[in-house]
């Protein structure tokens, strides 16, 4: 499926609803990306709310708990619960046949950090991926948690990829979804770029997310939901 292929169209989710987790580096672009598509899903009458994993107490720039005390998010955003919560919250905020939307901090795979929980809580984990080389050797952190879920016998959620920071005049993007492809991963068709100008996404944080038709995060949105409805089947 083509960015040009995506439906914009609403499936119907399942009775409990869907979690999806977006995880990756700082830096990223995850909150900034979480923020736009849950106003997007939002807008079209899609129910869905936002959970900031980050750790309690602690002060991410950039956090989708933030962002929401700021602005108009398009839909209610919960802060971070104890990590030995993110599971049964989740499931339990998540909207009838809607999806909830889990934020998670830099990542950081170490003991007793929230990132397992946060992943074994979800159906679906955007690993959100700059496509440099640098960061696609960076990428085995993430890869090693799942397999390290699976060893144990937890929860796996079916991953997927988004390459995020786009430069839309470079290759990179395109040399690094043949890479992963390659290495059997499901690279989203949607990349969301990279825009410094005033009114960019860099710039974005702290106001209402602008929706704009025929965006690459509108595209997201919809690429997502259905997504989501595939897990339903």
């Amino acid at each position: 499926m083509t960015q040009a292929e995506i439906p914009h169209t609403v499936p119907a989710l399942p009775t409990q609803g869907r979690r999806i987790a977006i995880v990756g580096k700082g830096g990223s672009g995850k909150s900034t990306t979480a923020a736009h598509v849950l106003a997007h899903w939002g807008n079209i009458g899609v129910p869905c709310i936002g959970l900031d994993t980050d750790k309690p107490g602690e002060d991410e720039d950039g956090s989708l708990y933030s962002w929401a005390n700021l602005a108009d998010l398009g839909a209610p955003v919960y802060p971070a619960p104890s990590q030995h919560q993110i599971a049964s919250e989740s499931a339990r905020l998540t909207p009838e046949k809607g999806l909830c939307l889990l934020d998670s901090g830099a990542w950081e795979r170490k003991t007793g950090g929230p990132h397992l929980a946060v992943l074994a809580a979800a159906d679906i984990a955007v690993f959100a991926l700059p496509p440099t080389r640098m960061e696609l050797e960076r990428a085995g952190s993430v890869l090693g948690a799942l397999a390290q879920l699976e060893a144990v016998g937890a929860r796996v959620p079916r991953l997927v990829i988004l390459q995020t920071l786009v430069n839309p005049s470079a290759g990179s993007a395109g040399r690094t979804r043949l890479a992963l492809e390659r290495a059997g991963h499901r690279v989203l068709s949607t990349v969301v770029p990279r825009s410094d100008a005033r009114d960019g996404l860099a710039q974005a944080f702290g106001r209402t997310p602008r929706l704009v038709k025929g965006s690459a995060l509108e595209d997201l949105s919809y690429e997502l939901l259905h997504l989501a409805a595939e897990e339903a089947v």
